[in-house]
Protein backbone atom coordinates (compact mmCIF):
# COMPACT_ATOMS: atom_id res chain seq x y z
CA UNK A 1 0.00 0.00 0.00
CA UNK A 2 1.54 3.59 -1.20
CA UNK A 3 1.36 5.92 1.81
CA UNK A 4 0.65 9.67 1.09
CA UNK A 5 3.62 11.18 2.55
CA UNK A 6 2.21 14.37 2.18
CA UNK A 7 -0.80 13.33 4.29
CA UNK A 8 1.30 11.62 6.91
CA UNK A 9 3.67 15.11 7.71
CA UNK A 10 0.56 16.85 8.04
CA UNK A 11 -0.96 14.45 10.86
CA UNK A 12 2.28 14.65 12.58
CA UNK A 13 2.23 18.60 12.43
CA UNK A 14 -1.69 18.73 13.66
CA UNK A 15 -0.91 16.68 16.38
CA UNK A 16 2.43 18.64 17.55
CA UNK A 17 0.34 21.45 17.30
CA UNK A 18 -2.43 20.31 19.72
CA UNK A 19 0.08 19.02 22.24
CA UNK A 20 1.74 22.53 22.39
CA UNK A 21 -1.64 23.82 22.71
CA UNK A 22 -2.18 21.10 25.64
CA UNK A 23 0.93 21.72 27.30
CA UNK A 24 0.09 25.83 27.02
CA UNK A 25 -3.34 25.94 27.99
CA UNK A 26 -2.19 23.40 31.03
CA UNK A 27 -1.85 25.51 33.42
CA UNK A 28 -4.91 27.17 32.97
CA UNK A 29 -7.38 24.41 32.65
CA UNK A 30 -5.47 23.50 35.83
CA UNK A 31 -6.15 26.99 37.21
CA UNK A 32 -8.84 27.23 40.25
CA UNK A 33 -11.66 29.96 39.81
CA UNK A 34 -12.74 32.57 42.44
CA UNK A 35 -15.66 34.78 42.11
CA UNK A 36 -15.41 38.39 43.80
CA UNK A 37 -18.11 40.49 44.86
CA UNK A 38 -17.17 42.96 47.28
CA UNK A 39 -18.85 46.59 46.28
CA UNK A 40 -17.01 49.05 47.23
CA UNK A 41 -15.67 52.73 45.77
CA UNK A 42 -12.55 51.68 43.44
CA UNK A 43 -13.58 49.83 40.08
CA UNK A 44 -14.30 46.04 39.83
CA UNK A 45 -12.25 46.00 36.71
CA UNK A 46 -9.09 47.45 38.60
CA UNK A 47 -9.58 45.07 41.46
CA UNK A 48 -9.74 42.46 38.84
CA UNK A 49 -6.62 43.44 37.43
CA UNK A 50 -4.65 43.66 40.73
CA UNK A 51 -6.37 40.37 42.46
CA UNK A 52 -5.32 38.56 38.86
CA UNK A 53 -1.48 40.08 39.62
CA UNK A 54 -1.70 38.51 43.18
CA UNK A 55 -2.81 35.45 42.36
CA UNK A 56 -0.61 32.91 40.01
CA UNK A 57 -3.02 29.96 39.04
CA UNK A 58 -6.24 31.58 39.97
CA UNK A 59 -8.60 32.63 37.55
CA UNK A 60 -10.18 35.73 38.48
CA UNK A 61 -13.63 37.55 37.94
CA UNK A 62 -14.74 40.16 39.84
CA UNK A 63 -18.75 41.31 39.51
CA UNK A 64 -19.67 44.80 40.31
CA UNK A 65 -23.57 44.05 40.46
CA UNK A 66 -24.89 41.02 42.94
CA UNK A 67 -27.32 39.77 40.04
CA UNK A 68 -24.48 39.61 38.11
CA UNK A 69 -22.96 37.35 40.49
CA UNK A 70 -25.53 35.26 41.68
CA UNK A 71 -26.50 34.36 38.11
CA UNK A 72 -22.82 33.22 37.58
CA UNK A 73 -22.80 31.39 40.55
CA UNK A 74 -25.98 28.70 39.54
CA UNK A 75 -24.36 28.63 36.33
CA UNK A 76 -20.67 27.72 37.26
CA UNK A 77 -19.76 27.96 40.91
CA UNK A 78 -16.15 28.82 41.29
CA UNK A 79 -13.30 26.84 43.80
CA UNK A 80 -14.07 30.29 45.83
CA UNK A 81 -15.77 33.20 46.39
CA UNK A 82 -14.17 36.30 48.18
CA UNK A 83 -17.30 38.95 49.43
CA UNK A 84 -18.58 39.72 52.56
CA UNK A 85 -20.09 36.77 54.67
CA UNK A 86 -23.50 38.02 54.53
CA UNK A 87 -23.14 37.27 50.99
CA UNK A 88 -21.32 34.29 51.35
CA UNK A 89 -23.73 32.88 53.78
CA UNK A 90 -26.35 33.45 50.64
CA UNK A 91 -24.54 30.41 49.27
CA UNK A 92 -24.31 27.43 51.69
CA UNK A 93 -22.21 25.09 49.72
CA UNK A 94 -19.31 27.16 50.70
CA UNK A 95 -17.53 27.40 54.28
CA UNK A 96 -15.24 30.37 55.17
CA UNK A 97 -11.36 29.99 55.03
CA UNK A 98 -10.23 33.34 55.97
CA UNK A 99 -11.29 36.68 57.60
CA UNK A 100 -10.27 40.07 56.72
CA UNK A 101 -9.16 42.07 59.32
CA UNK A 102 -8.58 45.82 59.85
CA UNK A 103 -7.27 47.27 63.13
CA UNK A 104 -7.69 43.75 64.60
CA UNK A 105 -11.18 42.73 64.19
CA UNK A 106 -13.06 41.41 61.29
CA UNK A 107 -16.22 43.29 62.11
CA UNK A 108 -17.16 46.65 60.98
CA UNK A 109 -19.81 48.84 62.00
CA UNK A 110 -22.33 50.86 60.11
CA UNK A 111 -23.42 54.27 60.20
CA UNK A 112 -26.41 56.51 58.75
CA UNK A 113 -24.37 59.40 57.09
CA UNK A 114 -27.51 62.26 56.15
CA UNK A 115 -26.62 66.34 55.48
CA UNK A 116 -26.88 68.78 58.11
CA UNK A 117 -28.47 66.59 60.93
CA UNK A 118 -28.85 63.73 62.23
CA UNK A 119 -31.52 61.15 62.10
CA UNK A 120 -32.91 59.19 64.29
CA UNK A 121 -32.46 55.12 63.62
CA UNK A 122 -35.98 54.22 65.43
CA UNK A 123 -38.23 56.65 63.64
CA UNK A 124 -37.09 56.21 59.78
CA UNK A 125 -40.08 53.50 59.03
CA UNK A 126 -41.19 56.10 56.48
CA UNK A 127 -38.16 57.09 55.69
CA UNK A 128 -35.81 56.06 52.26
CA UNK A 129 -32.38 54.88 53.04
CA UNK A 130 -29.69 54.77 50.60
CA UNK A 131 -27.40 51.52 50.50
CA UNK A 132 -25.31 49.58 48.53
CA UNK A 133 -27.02 46.40 46.65
CA UNK A 134 -25.39 43.30 48.35
CA UNK A 135 -28.01 41.19 48.47
CA UNK A 136 -31.40 40.36 46.37
CA UNK A 137 -34.22 42.36 47.73
CA UNK A 138 -36.15 40.44 49.44
CA UNK A 139 -32.85 39.20 51.74
CA UNK A 140 -31.39 42.73 51.55
CA UNK A 141 -34.85 43.58 53.25
CA UNK A 142 -34.45 40.86 55.99
CA UNK A 143 -30.68 41.89 56.42
CA UNK A 144 -31.40 45.25 57.80
CA UNK A 145 -34.64 44.36 59.30
CA UNK A 146 -32.14 42.06 61.06
CA UNK A 147 -30.43 45.52 62.90
CA UNK A 148 -33.07 47.81 62.61
CA UNK A 149 -37.14 48.04 63.50
CA UNK A 150 -38.62 49.54 62.40
CA UNK A 151 -37.07 49.24 58.93
CA UNK A 152 -36.81 51.96 56.86
CA UNK A 153 -37.36 51.99 53.14
CA UNK A 154 -34.02 51.03 51.13
CA UNK A 155 -33.41 53.12 48.08
CA UNK A 156 -30.70 50.09 46.44
CA UNK A 157 -27.74 51.42 44.33
CA UNK A 158 -24.93 49.33 42.46
CA UNK A 159 -22.21 51.95 43.18
CA UNK A 160 -20.77 53.18 45.91
CA UNK A 161 -20.82 56.87 44.13
CA UNK A 162 -24.29 56.33 43.25
CA UNK A 163 -25.51 56.76 47.34
CA UNK A 164 -24.08 60.43 47.01
CA UNK A 165 -26.57 62.37 44.82
CA UNK A 166 -29.24 59.92 46.66
CA UNK A 167 -28.12 62.61 49.75
CA UNK A 168 -27.52 65.42 47.02
CA UNK A 169 -30.64 65.73 45.64
CA UNK A 170 -33.10 64.90 49.38
CA UNK A 171 -33.76 61.63 47.38
CA UNK A 172 -33.01 59.49 50.97
CA UNK A 173 -32.41 60.87 54.64
CA UNK A 174 -30.11 59.15 54.74
CA UNK A 175 -27.60 56.78 53.31
CA UNK A 176 -26.65 53.32 55.58
CA UNK A 177 -23.01 52.66 55.15
CA UNK A 178 -20.02 51.11 56.81
CA UNK A 179 -18.08 53.35 59.34
CA UNK A 180 -14.91 52.98 56.84
CA UNK A 181 -16.51 54.33 54.27
CA UNK A 182 -17.32 57.82 55.68
CA UNK A 183 -13.56 59.23 54.41
CA UNK A 184 -14.91 58.17 51.17
CA UNK A 185 -17.63 60.77 51.42
CA UNK A 186 -16.04 63.30 52.78
CA UNK A 187 -12.99 62.94 50.36
CA UNK A 188 -15.44 63.72 47.28
CA UNK A 189 -18.23 65.99 48.65
CA UNK A 190 -17.70 69.54 50.57
CA UNK A 191 -21.68 68.60 52.15
CA UNK A 192 -22.15 69.11 55.73
CA UNK A 193 -22.47 65.64 56.37
CA UNK A 194 -23.70 63.88 59.88
CA UNK A 195 -22.80 60.80 61.32
CA UNK A 196 -25.56 58.86 63.57
CA UNK A 197 -24.01 55.41 64.59
CA UNK A 198 -26.52 52.28 63.22
CA UNK A 199 -26.60 51.00 67.22
CA UNK A 200 -25.34 47.40 67.27
CA UNK A 201 -25.09 46.80 63.11
CA UNK A 202 -22.18 45.46 62.60
CA UNK A 203 -20.85 42.53 59.44
CA UNK A 204 -17.58 40.74 58.61
CA UNK A 205 -15.44 43.00 56.50
CA UNK A 206 -14.74 40.33 54.09
CA UNK A 207 -13.89 36.96 53.94
CA UNK A 208 -12.27 33.73 51.75
CA UNK A 209 -14.77 30.77 51.49
CA UNK A 210 -14.17 26.96 49.51
CA UNK A 211 -16.39 25.01 48.10
CA UNK A 212 -17.62 22.14 51.24
CA UNK A 213 -16.82 19.55 48.72
CA UNK A 214 -13.61 21.32 46.76
CA UNK A 215 -10.27 22.66 47.44
CA UNK A 216 -8.34 25.98 46.66
CA UNK A 217 -5.05 25.81 47.98
CA UNK A 218 -3.49 27.94 45.49
CA UNK A 219 -6.17 30.74 46.27
CA UNK A 220 -5.89 30.32 50.18
CA UNK A 221 -1.93 30.73 49.66
CA UNK A 222 -2.46 33.69 47.63
CA UNK A 223 -4.83 35.82 49.81
CA UNK A 224 -2.74 34.67 52.99
CA UNK A 225 0.02 36.28 51.04
CA UNK A 226 -0.98 39.17 49.41
CA UNK A 227 0.93 42.56 49.30
CA UNK A 228 -0.08 45.14 51.50
CA UNK A 229 -0.96 47.38 48.44
CA UNK A 230 -3.81 45.04 47.56
CA UNK A 231 -5.05 44.49 51.17
CA UNK A 232 -5.27 48.26 51.51
CA UNK A 233 -7.42 47.75 47.95
CA UNK A 234 -9.42 45.60 49.68
CA UNK A 235 -9.84 47.78 53.05
CA UNK A 236 -8.17 45.30 55.50
CA UNK A 237 -4.87 45.45 56.54
CA UNK A 238 -4.53 41.51 56.93
CA UNK A 239 -6.40 37.97 57.13
CA UNK A 240 -6.90 35.11 59.94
Amino acid sequence: MKVNKSFVYKLSVDFMMIALFLLHAGGDLLAETLFVFYPIAERPNIIQTKLSESCPGVEVTVFGRINDFDAKMKEAPPDAILSKPVVIAMNGNYAVQLQGSRSGNTDEAYVFLSVDKGVDPAGLSSATVGMLDILSRKEMTAFVEGFLKPAPQLKRVTKMEDLLPLLTFNMASAILISENAVNYFKSVSQLNFVVTPASGMKTGIIALAVKKDGAADKTIKAIKEMKSDINTLLEVDSWK
